[in-house]
């Protein structure tokens, strides 16, 4: 799978495929072409996987379980062969009490149409 990375100072992520907003405010997946999305706060946990990448993520997880080797999530995306999905690793950054930055991963079927 194609994986596309961005560092962005806010978080505005449209679909480009339906034009739709990918996330809503609480964090739900709003555009139907939405595949599955991992945080790197807890990797481990991601977010609405499709059917398609479901049982490839748990046979990662277990691979990595027994190698004892740390989970990367682009690695993984790279390795999936989906046509037409796209990953997309979205680095975004700010100042808080210092600087802070969050890396987020979102899997997207640039198949969809704006009608979907």
């Amino acid at each position: 799978m194609q994986l596309i990375k961005l560092d962005r100072p806010h978080w505005n992520f449209f679909c480009p495929a339906t034009g739709k907003p990918v996330y809503g405010e609480s964090g739900e997946p709003l555009t139907p072409a939405f595949r599955g999305g991992w945080c790197c706060e807890v990797p481990e946990e991601p977010l609405a996987l499709a059917e398609e990448l479901q049982p490839l993520w748990q046979a990662y997880l277990d691979r990595q379980d027994e190698e004892d080797d740390g989970l990367d999530v682009s690695g993984f995306l790279a390795s999936v062969e989906q046509p037409g999905w796209v990953a997309f690793e979205i680095t975004t950054y700010g100042m808080a009490c210092g600087p802070v930055w969050s890396t987020s991963w979102t899997v997207l079927d640039l198949t969809m149409t704006n009608n979907a």
